[in-house]
């Protein structure tokens, strides 16, 4: 048991006994820590519901490397010209979880599939290199909290996917894409 385990299972124990000896499996749903950015958008629209989540990569050409939620809301406001940052949620390299737009929000991040979905993007360019362990744990982490919020079941097919899934790329890259049954079979247990 790593770390991040014992310290989940602990807090989850804790929050069983809190809650008067509900469940251990119901208590440890547990909001991941977010760290908050509150980037300022040229507009905003509210997502009327959730129905996947889709798994990105930042997809840097020739370089795996780690960035910033304010650096892609900077790329993506000034280069690309879109409202902000696309995705709702950053994992960095040591698997921190920044929010990028406010999850209520329509995204920028799957082509026709924004409305019904929230994106996830985890630094780094997964076609040359791999995710860390540190953004698998927070990945799957995110994913179990987010699928218990909006009531999504990980195991019924086409609700976690890669954004390969839905439009012409190769988003998430192919070492993160091999991984994503790893992250429904994580947030279907417990």
């Amino acid at each position: 048991m790593n770390r991040r385990e014992f310290l989940y299972y602990s807090a989850a124990l804790l929050l069983g006994q809190m809650a008067g000896g509900q469940k251990l499996a119901e208590a440890a749903y547990y909001e991941p820590m977010i760290y908050k950015r509150f980037f300022q958008f040229t507009e905003y629209e509210e997502r009327p519901g959730t129905e996947f989540l889709v798994i990105h990569h930042t997809g840097f050409p020739n370089e795996d490397k780690d960035s910033t939620a304010a650096a892609i809301h900077k790329f993506h406001q000034q280069e690309r010209k879109w409202a902000g940052i696309g995705y709702h949620y950053l994992i960095r390299k040591n698997g921190m979880i920044e929010q990028g737009r406010r999850p209520e929000a329509v995204g920028a991040h799957a082509s026709h599939y924004n409305k019904k979905s929230v994106g996830i993007c985890l630094a780094g360019n997964f076609e040359i290199g791999k995710p860390t362990e540190a953004q698998m744990d927070a990945v799957k982490e995110l994913c179990r909290w987010l699928c218990r919020k909006y009531d999504l079941d990980a195991r019924q097919k086409g609700v976690i996917v890669g954004h390969r899934d839905l439009n012409d790329t190769l988003c998430p890259g192919k070492h993160l894409y091999k991984r994503l049954q790893e992250i429904r079979r994580f947030c279907a247990d417990v």
